[in-house]
């Protein structure tokens, strides 16, 4: 092999590899969804997919230290996790806007999954009912 071949070879060698390191993808985000699926076990059937949910709302807020989170812990407890400084009463603003639930800061995160399902059952039980009726 000609020294041309080699050096040819070389420079798309050197290339390729500082392409890699140089242009690397962008950072991918965070699957909260899969990080707090631990709750799941802690529910009922029923309310497995919203405590779930709720979690990964929650995590967006307190980064990974919603690792810790049990059906017992308060609103209030929670909302310590967070980095950034947050208030309960803002947690509880964001509940009631985004779930139409009424919230204390003393509310533990199982009630809070459960007044969020009852909430949900009763917003659609009219709904389901007059669809299966036709």
């Amino acid at each position: 092999m000609t020294p041309e071949l080699y050096i040819y070879l070389a420079v798309v060698i050197l290339l390729m590899t500082a392409g890699r390191v140089f242009w690397r993808r962008s950072a991918k985000s965070v699957d909260w969804e899969l990080i707090v699926a631990f709750i799941r076990l802690d529910f009922p059937p029923g309310q497995r997919d919203m405590a779930q949910k709720i979690a990964a709302g929650l995590a967006e807020i307190v980064g990974l230290k919603i690792k810790q989170l049990r059906p017992e812990h308060t609103l209030a407890e929670i909302v310590e996790w967070a980095e950034k400084r947050i208030y309960a009463d803002a947690l509880i603003i964001v509940l009631q806007v985004a779930y139409g639930v009424g919230c204390g800061p003393d509310m533990s995160f199982r009630t809070v999954v459960e007044k969020v399902v009852e909430h949900q059952t009763k917003k659609t039980g009219p709904a389901l009912a007059a669809r299966r009726a036709s």
